[in-house]
């Protein structure tokens, strides 16, 4: 699959000192749910409240549809093109910074038992998990600095901008990366250049800013008692839309070209961005006084100033502690999973799969996390009544089993051994989300998934350099060896849920023993 020629192979309060505290988690039909006996802090179905702005926070319905097909659209067009642009890289590494024959580089990624192209796939692939590499930080530090300024921003003037502004982005990146395919059958283009493409998709705030608002959208619109269940449903849309856009990808390829599948995907966000805009009710009503503002408004430097004071503001019953962890178990499951930057390199050296096979297998796998999501979280809360906080600590149990069984697998069949027994491995998010929810009041809600996004993603900056280097290393004699990497990483987040569960129960302590909350604050 070339851009040359084609192959038949190939995610009211101002404070929270009287939040109520968690008590037992109910069941719910579809995903973790950790319900508070008070009302909770975030907007509910027959009520709205003023945000610390003075922006309308308002519970609403969808106008004409309801938000999850839109996701789904969304995602597969941010997916159907993803290893298309990976093999791309490969091929004009080879050609153009390299300088090898067309003929011989058209041969990487195939079934060919070349000794000279087992050769050139060892000198070709570190070329080019460099330049992978580069392009996550990219997508990763950009937006995290965009979300810093853009959440505070969302809570005043709308959810839907937040969500439209970074997919014009990654529309204006794919249409720059079809005419640069397009070009590349008559010139040579360099490589980089792929990278420079993404510069608009990074600056107006990429997949940071736009999940941020996505969730931030979906706690102004649900209550305690079905925010959980909405989120897994939302995690479940997106790794839905992304299964069938990998599925599909490399048949696509064969009855299209290069160039098309971006254009495919430039049109499907496009259309999803059309959607959005017409037929789904923002959840907050700006004030109108202010709207002449927005744009200027977006840069103020009192936003960073909210943040800061959201995130180190002194928080009752272990709050804080609570909180800051949640952060870190997302940070240490991005850092861990920095070896996905090098895994498609990974599959091809060890395995010697197409991209058909590996797009394959990526599929297989969403659909796995999908059924952790529906089916797994549902038999988990409502027949056996898990609590959220042992589901979070069975899905940190998956990652780090996955990644191990991966860096044993001597056989592509093991791979989907791995993906069959960790269905668990995004089933933390629903439940972690779901108790920081509770005591984060709504007009912080917003600034607590912009840092945690930010946060997040700027672990980019460490992961992808570290597995790309360990890759590199490695990958004339065991390149292997960062799975185990990941491995002992995602072993690290087991010991974070364990103390998230001691700070729960001393939470639910204090509750019924207000004396004990006198030392509450020593950890947090």
């Amino acid at each position: 699959m070339r851009s040359d020629m084609r192959r038949p192979s190939l995610d009211g309060r101002t404070s929270d000192e009287d939040t109520p505290l968690l008590a037992p988690s109910r069941p719910t039909s579809m995903a973790a749910s950790s319900s508070a006996t008070a009302a909770p802090p975030a907007a509910t179905a027959a009520s709205s409240t003023c945000s610390s702005s003075g922006a309308i926070v308002s519970s609403v319905s969808d106008r004409f549809c309801t938000f999850e097909p839109i996701l789904v659209l969304l995602c597969f067009g941010l997916s159907v093109s993803g290893v298309v642009l990976a093999d791309q890289i490969i091929y004009q590494s080879c050609v153009v910074t390299l300088g090898y024959d067309r003929a011989l580089c058209a041969q990487l990624g195939t079934k060919s038992n070349s000794t000279d192209v087992a050769q050139l796939e060892t000198i070709v692939q570190p070329y080019a998990a460099k330049i992978t590499m580069v392009n996550t930080i990219l997508m990763s530090v950009l937006p995290a600095l965009c979300a810093l300024f853009m959440g505070p921003w969302s809570d005043k003037f709308g959810r839907k901008p937040a969500m439209i502004v970074p997919s014009v982005g990654f529309i204006t990146t794919y249409v720059m990366i079809g005419i640069l395919s397009l070009l590349s059958k008559h010139f040579l283009v360099d490589p980089w250049c792929y990278v420079v493409a993404h510069i608009p998709a990074a600056v107006l705030g990429g997949s940071t800013v736009l999940m941020a608002a996505i969730f931030s959208y979906l706690t102004d619109t649900t209550t305690e008692d079905n925010r959980t269940v909405r989120i897994g449903i939302l995690q479940a849309c997106t790794m839905l839309g992304a299964f069938v856009g990998l599925l599909s990808s490399s048949f696509i390829l064969q009855w299209t070209n290069v160039p098309t599948m971006f254009f495919l995907s430039a049109g499907t966000v496009s259309a999803s961005c059309a959607f959005l805009y017409f037929c789904l009710e923002d959840s907050i009503k700006p004030d109108a006084s202010m709207v002449h503002r927005q744009v200027r408004e977006i840069f103020r430097l009192s936003h960073l100033r909210e943040l800061l004071r959201t995130f180190f503001k002194k928080r009752s019953s272990y709050d804080r502690g609570i909180v800051w962890l949640t952060i870190s178990i997302g940070v240490i499951t991005v850092l861990g999973a920095g070896g996905g930057t090098v895994f498609f390199l990974y599959t091809r050296r060890r395995f010697g799969w197409t991209i058909q096979e590996f797009t394959i297998w990526q599929a297989v796998e969403l659909l796995s996390i999908v059924a952790g999501n529906v089916i797994g979280i549902s038999v988990l809360k409502t027949l056996l009544k898990l609590p959220d906080i042992w589901l979070a600590l069975l899905s940190v149990l998956n990652y780090s089993l996955d990644a191990l069984i991966k860096g044993l697998a001597r056989q592509g069949w093991e791979l989907f051994l791995a993906t069959g027994i960790t269905p668990l491995k995004a089933t933390e998010g629903a439940a972690l989300m779901a108790i920081c929810s509770s005591i984060i009041p709504s007009s912080e809600i917003a600034k607590f998934y912009s840092i945690a996004m930010a946060m997040t993603n700027t672990v980019s900056l460490a992961s992808a350099p570290l597995f790309t280097y360990i890759y590199n290393a490695t990958v004339a004699t065991s390149p292997q060896v960062f799975n185990f990497v990941s491995s002992g990483i995602f072993s690290l987040n087991v010991v974070l849920v364990g103390v998230i569960a001691v700070l729960l129960r001393k939470r639910r302590k204090a509750q019924v023993d207000p004396l004990f909350t006198q030392d509450s604050e020593i950890l947090t």
